[in-house]
């Protein structure tokens, strides 16, 4: 498990940190809304790139931040149910996925500490 802090306030305090090929596929889908609010860490590299994100067989609103190698949040998106294919416009490390209302107060260019 892991935390999110931004702003030395803790954001998610038990989020699934994930790196295995299959856990990054998997995502959130079928996920209960009590999975999708503690939230999930995806690293989907060693370096920054950019990867599409998909919404299939997730039944919630999930608001989704990707964050950079140096911890910047470098894009912020809500996503419906179901959409089809997402792509941050800059590359990215990290994604973080919970449900809607969860990053209010966390703005593309800020940095935030992923623990592990």
């Amino acid at each position: 498990m892991a935390k999110l802090i931004c702003k030395n306030k803790i954001v998610l305090s038990d989020m699934k940190y994930i790196i295995s090929l299959f856990g990054l596929m998997w995502g959130l889908m079928f996920a209960s809304q009590s999975k999708v609010k503690k939230g999930r860490c995806l690293v989907v590299g060693n370096k920054d790139k950019k990867v599409s994100i998909h919404m299939l067989f997730c039944f919630y609103h999930y608001e989704v931040l990707f964050i950079n190698s140096k911890f910047r949040v470098v894009d912020k998106k809500l996503l419906r149910p179901w959409s089809l294919r997402y792509v941050s416009a800059r590359k990215f490390k990290y994604v973080i996925e919970s449900s809607e209302g969860t990053f209010t107060r966390i703005r593309v260019g800020n940095k935030v500490k992923i623990q592990r």
